[in-house]
């Protein structure tokens, strides 16, 4: 979708699910078009891709792509808690079968 509004965060950034990325994401998502404010929002070592960061994030935004983004990381923070919600529950499950996993498991 980012692609399709001339969006190249993927091009720049190593996770688009990090902070940085996510950090973006939502200041877009709230309104902000500025490729320059976009880029501040940089962490760690992406702080040293500034210009590549203001480049690829030049675009088309409209109320449109927001509310699709929007719906889109909305949906990935749901299936994390699913995922959490599972590991949690496998890792109770095993435990009944294996309780001498337990120091092991906790360290997870």
């Amino acid at each position: 979708m980012l692609e399709g509004a001339n969006i190249k965060l993927s091009s720049v950034v190593s996770d688009i699910n990090g902070m940085s990325s996510r950090a973006i994401l939502e200041a877009i998502i709230n309104g902000e078009e500025d490729p320059e404010i976009l880029a501040d929002l940089s962490q760690g070592k992406l702080k040293n891709k500034k210009e590549d960061l203001k480049r690829a994030l030049k675009g088309l935004i409209n109320d449109h792509l927001r509310m699709m983004l929007e719906i889109q990381l909305r949906h990935i923070d749901y299936l994390d808690e699913e995922i959490e919600r599972l590991d949690e529950e496998i890792k109770k499950r095993m435990l009944i079968q294996f309780p001498e996993w337990e120091e092991g498991l906790q360290n997870r």
